[in-house]
């Protein structure tokens, strides 16, 4: 089971006037909670592509000497 806890958060009038809009099916703080999962999720996946992009970065010039190597091998085949 999960712990719910109270958190007081101030939201603007017209950002709680479109979430009332767009939400007829759950609770306000039940679409605020879905909304942050979505978001945290989505910086850890932005997190998760940046540190690859730097192992990349970080072993290009490895990757493009065994790429050239590799390219003078098939040439002598």
């Amino acid at each position: 089971m999960i712990t719910k806890t109270k958190k007081s958060v101030s939201i603007s009038k017209s950002l709680l006037k479109e979430l009332d809009f767009f939400n007829k099916e759950i609770s306000t703080s039940e679409f605020i909670e879905r909304a942050l999962i979505h978001y945290i999720n989505e910086l850890k996946r932005q997190k998760r592509g940046q540190r690859d992009i730097e192992i990349i970065n970080a072993n290009a010039k490895r990757f493009n000497k065994e790429a050239e190597e590799n390219l003078k091998f098939q040439a002598i085949g």
